[in-house]
């Protein structure tokens, strides 16, 4: 359970503690020492951002894993500078083959999945726009997050979903973009993209 002191406030949490409750509302434990031993995978999420072409600035947002498939993939985030961000980006190879591909860039399709188990979600901003020179399509929301103060009342959280098309060589590629955040930032809005749209501004 959360406390806030008199001089902070309600819409933002300290990094330190929304980073203990985050850990709490997911159910694991914090330990300081070990005694097992894994084999981790550290040096291969290091090599993707390198062999995939797609590299986020790992001083804001820590690659923490990625699917690989055929004609697409995943990568998944957690905020480094706002421990409350959780992101993921998906890379799609558009088919020509594919019976509908242009339903990829349609964001509002998504909004049912991620509405899915986020109490109070709603729709805020729906809209075009140009970051970094890239015309983006996207929808920002907010929810209440599982994270709540000593009342027991949820703090406010915040998100944005949005989809876009680049040409590698003659390829179409669709990436789809979410950001939420659970307590750190006041607001989700689409400049907040800026780290995983960077990576695309070149070329």
């Amino acid at each position: 359970m959360m406390r806030i002191g008199k001089g902070e406030r309600r819409g933002r949490v300290p990094a330190s503690a929304l980073l203990s409750a985050m850990t709490a509302v997911a159910g694991c434990a914090v330990l300081e020492t070990t005694s097992r031993d894994y084999h981790s995978n550290e040096p291969v999420l290091r090599a993707v951002p390198e062999v995939s072409g797609y590299a986020v600035d790992p001083d804001r947002h820590r690659l923490l894993g990625a699917d690989v498939r055929e004609d697409s993939i995943t990568y998944q985030y957690r905020g480094v500078e706002k421990v409350g961000d959780h992101a993921w980006v998906v890379r799609f190879s558009q088919k020509s083959s594919e019976q509908s591909p242009e339903s990829l860039m349609n964001v509002t399709a998504l909004l049912p999945l991620i509405a899915e188990g986020r109490d109070g979600f709603e729709v805020v901003e729906e809209g075009e726009k140009t970051l970094r020179g890239i015309p983006v399509s996207f929808v920002r929301y907010r929810f209440q997050s599982p994270i709540r103060d000593v009342e027991g009342k949820p703090f406010p959280a915040h998100g944005i979903v949005a989809s876009l098309r680049k040409l590698m060589g003659k390829e179409a590629i669709v990436w789809q973009m979410k950001l939420d955040n659970h307590g750190d930032r006041d607001d989700v809005v689409l400049e907040d993209l800026a780290p995983f749209l960077e990576p695309l501004a070149g070329g």
